[in-house]
């Protein structure tokens, strides 16, 4: 892995602690310590006996959860690195570890790799980092906006966060420079590293290291293969760290799907839907998501390969096939709720996971159903499942509610956002859709690599732009029959605007039907440089190596023009982030 390490916006460089963190030997010697655990490299290379301080908050070798007293005071107000740090994790073991993995791997989250720390610096720092990222997304001030706007000074816990994320880093390239990289803890790293870079806004940075940790995957993989790996790591390994990849997966869009076949190769027990618990659910079911994904992307290539309506009848045989798997899922996760039922009610994190488990069952089948056809109005079969992801999206998002009325930043788990996104962008139901809208306005501020306020933005203007076609297009059809029935032209030019704003009421009730010509598809995630035209995007995302590149959506769409009342096909592209500042 090699992430850029990233330092304070305004030129503070990112300090190393200071020797009286090293151990006792280059203490005693007045030399300065590279802290390493166990053993120093100074001490190391000079044959010398290296010890350390026993015991003492903050070091890596007192992982253990502290006392909670640290919370009641800020973490900008703790008086020096030590105890901030020994804040910084009480925080995380208190209030980050549920959220950051879910519910259903809290025992991953609070008890595995707080025990990593003990004798991983880089994973200590790592946890530290996002401990103090979370804090800040929960504080006015938001690390996001200034990462990529930089507009705002950085504040004194942000600073450490990124000093400690800088720290983490720099031991990992160490250690892979010396050749001394386990690769479960440098995978682990990468998870964190993950996290740490989504907290800070830093899609692209996420991203690459989500390509990394599939490599480490695959070379993980031959290592367990071979025996090199003890079986209780291989097992987590597993069960644990290769089920985020595969989530990531999913909420990546086409990011990973190269590689989402490699990483789903040892996942086909999971297709069996024999689960007895929810967290079983969760994984049979995010598998099931995983190939629906390639499934969709072979019919995309497929249709747009052969210019069709349908796919051919090869690939409606898979589908035939997807749906009995759906219908087995959800028979098996029906007795399973009937269980749960049964024991007494539900507690709150069994509401949330419960109902997010239906939404994306619900979005499973849409996608299934509509990836067979080009025609986008094959959406319409889908107003039940758009209606129930509506429900249970509203369930899981109170449920989730914290107490200042806020969601959770950022979460390694499944969440609202693929539902809510596809509802957005593929039904066309007005009330449905902007229930959608809604909603994800009150997602959590991070959806996968992606931001929620990106994502709301870019549905609105979607739907904007079907609806004042669909506009224009009844009125075209109008004045023809006027134009018919009177047997001459009419001298009248409706108006069309790419944005326009409509009235909520009278206009919202006429656009119950938005025809197959008003609306746009299909949609994909794609990658330019800040500022190049849209014709030139396709070079653009195959070079792949500009620094300044940003997310954007590539759509096409039809457009009126209404000096000779024609309609087009337009390409366009509409970026999800702001562009960064230049420094």
């Amino acid at each position: 892995m090699s992430p850029k390490p990233t330092s304070p916006s305004h030129g503070n460089p990112v300090l190393p602690l200071r020797s009286r963190l090293g151990c006792k030997t280059c203490k005693i010697r007045r030399v300065k310590c590279g802290q390493e655990k166990p053993n120093c490299v100074r001490c190391s290379s000079t044959g010398r006996k290296c010890e350390y301080v026993k015991a003492t908050a903050g070091t890596f070798s007192s992982a253990s959860p502290p006392s909670t007293t640290a919370l009641d005071h800020p973490l900008s107000s703790a008086p020096n690195t030590v105890w901030r740090e020994r804040r910084a994790f009480a925080y995380y073991f208190e209030r980050v570890a549920l959220f950051v993995g879910g519910d259903l791997d809290v025992d991953f989250w609070s008890s595995f790799v707080p025990q990593l720390c003990h004798g991983e610096p880089a994973v200590w720092d790592a946890i530290i980092s996002i401990s103090a990222l979370f804090e800040t997304h929960d504080q006015p001030s938001n690390l996001v906006s200034i990462q990529l706007l930089n507009q705002s000074p950085v504040t004194h816990s942000q600073g450490d966060a990124l000093a400690w994320y800088s720290r983490s880093v720099s031991a990992m390239r160490q250690r892979i420079e010396r050749g001394q990289v386990d690769l479960f803890v440098g995978l682990m790293t990468c998870v964190l590293f993950i996290c740490v870079e989504t907290l800070q806004g830093r899609e692209k940075e996420a991203l690459q290291l989500f390509s990394q940790g599939l490599q480490l995957i695959h070379a993980l993989r031959a290592q367990i293969a071979s025996g090199m790996v003890p079986a209780a790591r291989a097992i987590l390994f597993e069960d644990a760290i290769v089920p985020i990849f595969i989530r990531l997966a999913v909420v990546s869009f086409n990011e990973a799907a190269p590689q989402l076949d490699n990483l789903l190769r040892t996942r086909a027990h999971i297709s069996s839907f024999d689960f007895t618990n929810l967290r079983y659910a969760r994984e049979a079911l995010t598998v099931l998501g995983a190939e629906t994904m390639l499934f969709e992307r072979r019919c995309v290539e497929q249709l747009a390969q052969s210019n069709a309506v349908y796919v051919t009848q090869e690939l409606f045989e898979q589908q035939a096939s997807f749906f009995q798997r759906l219908q087995a899922w959800d028979i098996t996760f029906k007795k399973l709720l009937d269980s749960l039922f049964a024991r007494g009610p539900l507690s709150q994190q069994q509401v949330i996971n419960s109902a997010l488990l239906i939404a994306h069952h619900k979005t499973t089948v849409i996608l299934t159903t509509i990836c067979v056809s080009s025609l986008q109005s094959i959406s319409d079969q889908c107003l039940e499942e758009f209606q129930a992801i509506i429900d249970q999206c509203t369930l899981a998002l109170n449920a989730s509610r914290r107490p200042d009325g806020t969601q959770p930043p950022f979460t390694f788990d499944i969440g609202v956002g693929v539902p809510l996104w596809v509802t957005s962008l593929r039904c066309r139901e007005p009330r449905i859709r902007r229930a959608a809208v809604d909603l994800l306005r009150r997602a959590p501020p991070l959806m996968g690599f992606y931001r929620s306020t990106s994502a709301v933005s870019f549905a609105e203007h979607i739907m904007m732009l079907e609806e004042a076609n669909a506009m224009a297009l009844r009125r075209t059809r109008r004045e023809n029959l006027v134009e018919a029935a009177a047997g001459g032209k009419s001298d009248k030019q409706g108006s069309y605007y790419d944005t326009p704003q409509l009235e909520m009421d009278g206009a919202v009730m006429a656009l119950a039907e938005i025809p197959e010509e008003a609306r746009i598809g299909p949609i994909n995630v794609v990658r330019q440089d800040e500022g190049s035209p849209t014709t030139m995007m396709e070079e653009r995302v195959a070079s792949c190596n500009s620094s300044r590149e940003v997310t954007g959506m590539r759509f096409s769409r039809n457009q009126r023009d209404p000096a000779n009342n024609t309609w087009t096909r337009v390409h366009e592209y509409l970026p999800l982030e702001p562009p960064r500042a230049e420094r």
